[in-house]
């Protein structure tokens, strides 16, 4: 019996897909029959390089778009976690909507006859909050905590390297200092700023000079403790070792402060984030309750109504 009713409720649709059928195939056999061979060859290939033109052009404007907009600005400042862009996290978030939304939206309307507004506002609600120009998102919140992880982690081993260069100029045996060799062999110790080092590296021995090199790095990495850092390494190589030494022993105290604070600072946010699943949890019991009163109450007033 469920089995009939079930055709009955789907038989309108194929009666719909059977007329489409049908037109299509009575157009492509009267275009057929008023074009020779030749035209039909070249309004097939004038067709397909048209639909390829505008898929590079789709393709590019959205890129670009996506380049330009806040998101990117906030998966650059993260360093691309996980490999994710703009691009892709739109297409991901996108997909994710509509797969939800004809599941529980669009299934139960065709074959039930009833419209889920609690699953329908969910949804909206939910993409809403994911949006990366919504100023209160949940992707603006996580992308901050990432950032400050990323910005504490760099740090870090900014601080390292002002360490370890105070350590090669003490056991080194001779007074004159070669900057670039120092890096150069500190380089397998880092993996965070290992790439900003190896590129400034890159740059030193170019044109444009360790000057310019170590300028980029200083504006990569976006401290002042990395600024105050390459100030002193720009004069390693103008000066005597018991000067460099001096210099680098001075900002010892404000390196281990900062670092101190950086540790606080990863620590913090490391907290933040395991916090996000029972905050999450939170929400959802209590987001869950609010639902349940108000099912409930619709039911008693339905009811009443009934009575009445």
């Amino acid at each position: 019996m469920g089995e009939f009713v079930l055709f009955f409720k789907v038989l309108p649709y194929l009666i719909y897909l059977v007329c489409m059928v049908l037109s299509i195939s009575g157009a492509v056999l009267v275009y057929r029959g008023m074009s020779s061979e030749t035209e039909r060859v070249q309004t097939r290939l004038r067709i397909r390089h048209s639909i390829h033109t505008n898929r590079e052009k789709i393709a590019k404007s959205a890129v670009e778009s996506a380049e330009k907009s806040s998101a990117e600005v906030w998966f650059k400042k993260a360093g691309y976690p996980l490999g994710l862009n703009s691009f892709s996290y739109h297409i991901i978030l996108f997909s994710l909507v509509v797969l939800l939304f004809v599941n529980y939206v669009m299934i139960p309307l065709m074959f039930n006859g009833q419209l889920n507004m609690i699953a329908f506002a969910a949804i909206v609600v939910g993409g809403f909050f994911l949006l990366p120009w919504n100023p209160v998102s949940v992707f603006g919140m996580i992308m901050k905590r990432v950032i400050d992880y990323q910005n504490a982690k760099r740090n870090g081993e900014v601080f390292m390297l002002y360490d370890l260069l105070i350590n090669e100029l003490q056991m080194m045996t001779t007074t004159r200092i070669n900057a670039y060799n120092l890096l150069r062999g500190m380089l397998p110790y880092f993996s965070v700023i290992k790439p900003h080092l190896a590129r400034t590296l890159s740059v030193w021995s170019s044109d444009e000079g360790p000057e310019q090199a170590l300028d980029d790095f200083a504006d990569e990495m976006g401290t002042r403790e990395a600024q105050s850092l390459i100030a002193v390494i720009k004069m390693l190589d103008r000066v005597e070792r018991d000067t460099a030494i001096q210099s680098l022993k001075g900002m010892q105290n404000m390196f281990a402060r900062s670092q101190i604070e950086n540790y606080r600072r990863r620590r913090k946010v490391t907290t933040d984030l395991m916090g996000i699943p029972i905050k999450v949890t939170h929400f959802l019991i209590v987001l869950n309750f609010i639902v349940l009163i108000v099912v409930m109450v619709s039911d008693i007033i339905a009811g009443s109504r009934t009575l009445q």
